[in-house]
Parts: C-alpha cells; structure tokens; sequence
C-alpha cells in the first residue's frame, strides 16, 4: 500500500515536469515575433527615392540609384562623362563625339530621332532627355522607364542641369566638385578681363552658318562664352537665339575678331570666302587677320567644357593678358 502511494507521487511529480506550463502558477509564454523577410529588407535598404522637378518643370520620382543609363544629347552624355558616370552609360546619339569613349556605346539614333524601340529593348533605368523630346517623354515613361530632361541655354542652367543629374544618379558630391571647379576657372579668367573698360571690349561677330549666314543673338549660349571671355557679340542686341543675317550688316557692325566653328581642313576655304563677301575687305578683323576657327561644340554645346571656350575665347581677344 505505502509502495502504491510513494509511486503515485512519483507520476505526479514527472508529469509536473513534462507538461508545457509545469505546475502551480500559470506561465505566460511570448508569443513568436513574425521574421523578417531578410532579401526585402536588403532590397529596402538600397532603395533611395529622390523627388526633383526637372528642366521641364516635371516633378518627377526616382527610386533606386541608375545603373543603365542611356542619354538622348550630347550636352547631357558630356554632363554624365564629367560626373564619372561614363560606366553606366550604355546608349548615345549619333552626335554624342565627346569625350571619345562615348562613341564606344550604343547609338540610340539622332539627337532629334532617337529609336524608343530601340531604347526600350535596352531596359535602361534612366533616360536623359532634353525639351526637344517632348513627344518621346510620355511615351517613355508609359513604358515604365523613368525619364529626367535637362536642358541648358546659359550657364546658370548648365549648373542646375549638373545638379540635377548629381541628385538622381547618386552623386552629389562629384556634382558639387564640377560647379565649384567650372565656377572657379571662371572668375579667374574674369578676372583678368575686368578692367577693361566697356567701350575698350573687342567686337565679335560669330559665325554659326555660312549659308545662310547665321549668327549668335541674344540669348545664345555662344553670346555668354563672349561676354565672359571679355568680349561683346555685335548681334547680342537680337532677340532670336540664332538669326540669319546678311554680310552688309555684319560690314557695317565692324567686328574686331571673327569667330567660327572649326570644321577640320576647312580654314583656309571659310577665310577666303569670307574676303569676297561685299564690304568685309574693310572689315577690321579680316584687315588685321583676327578670323579664327575656334571649337564649335565647346562654344555651342552647353557642358562642362565651357570653361576651355571661355579661356579660348579670352586668349584670342586679348592675348597680351596671357602671355
């Protein structure tokens, strides 16, 4: 009987152990915190949103840093270029000639005829555009490719074009370091040409087109290389980007150095065309031999280059500055 109930006690005692609260009070056991889905987490953390409004005056999302970048103009495959992007860039315009490894990409078509098929078959996860996309922007971003356009008519905006770029490709601090540079080398030069009184600036006449003859005005990016450089554009008064002009008005403004884009081995023909036009033979750059075939996409193409126009232009206008 005695050896009965000490095994009775025994079981109640193991049973105490075994089961999952034990005996006496009850216990609260925590309840399992769900696990993280560890590759979302990852994903998530790489994923940076960036909100700009563009040089079209979109504001636009981007999510993620770009790896395929394909750009639609040259200003903007130069930008990329001179933020060390030149890796992720995978397509260019025909007319995309700087620096020489953009050439290495793959073209997309014109600068004014990209190939959206083309572009879309290349998956890229930014496209550079400018305002003369205007049709092809929505029509990309309908195909789930995000679009930035960028577009630059003076210096101010080449900045905010850097800028731009900088941001949504995940290198501010490269931006930052290419306008501070650009802005420098500039008001250097400025400052060797400030005190030359207004009415002591050279006179220049920019040749943009020779048939028609077709100038700078006004708002052109190659009238600000000018009036940087020290000098002043004898058509910075008209108010179209780029007028035709005739050879009898560009006699009568008395230009003091001619400027032209160099068109290689073509120097010789363009200077001598340029003294069989009515009046230019009394044309004081053509007396004093001031024509000068300068770098077109330097002065034309507004990008980072636009320093070396401006000190080209400076030399040529006023070369006891820098000797």
């Amino acid at each position: 009987m005695l050896k009965k109930r000490y095994l009775l006690i025994f079981t109640i005692l193991a049973l105490c152990f075994l089961l999952p609260a034990g005996c006496g009070e009850e216990q609260v056991v925590p309840a399992e915190e769900p696990i993280a889905d560890l590759d979302e987490v990852d994903s998530n953390e790489k994923i940076e949103t960036v909100t700009v409004t563009d040089q079209m005056g979109r504001e636009v999302v981007f999510e993620g840093i770009p790896e395929h970048i394909i750009s639609m103009s040259p200003s903007n495959t130069e930008v990329s270029f001179a933020l060390g992007l030149g890796e992720r860039i995978v397509g260019v315009t025909e007319y995309c000639n700087y620096p020489p490894e953009a050439q290495e990409r793959e073209i997309i078509g014109g600068f004014s005829t990209p190939n959206i098929e083309l572009i879309v078959e290349m998956q890229p996860d930014l496209v550079l555009a400018s305002t003369i996309h205007e049709e092809e922007v929505p029509r990309l971003e309908e195909l789930g490719i995000p679009v930035l356009v960028v577009e630059s008519s003076t210096l101010q905006d080449l900045y905010t074009s850097i800028a731009l770029v900088a941001r949504v490709t995940g290198v501010v601090d490269a931006g930052e370091v290419l306008i501070n540079s650009m802005q420098e080398e500039i008001a250097a030069l400025q400052t060797v040409v400030a005190d030359i009184p207004e009415d002591d600036r050279i006179r220049v006449y920019y040749e943009v087109y020779s048939d028609p003859l077709m100038t700078a005005g006004k708002d052109a990016f190659i009238t600000e290389i000018i009036a940087l450089a020290g000098g002043v554009s004898i058509f910075g008064d008209v108010e179209e980007s780029y007028p035709q002009i005739s050879a009898e008005v560009v006699a009568e403004r008395e230009p003091q150095v001619i400027l032209y884009p160099d068109y290689h081995g073509t120097a010789d023909l363009v200077i001598e065309s340029m003294t069989e036009r009515p009046g230019w033979e009394s044309i004081p750059a053509v007396i004093e031999n001031r024509v000068y075939a300068v770098s077109d996409d330097a002065f034309a193409r507004p990008g980072p280059r636009a320093v070396e126009a401006v000190a080209e232009a400076a030399k040529i206008f006023y070369p006891e500055l820098f000797q």
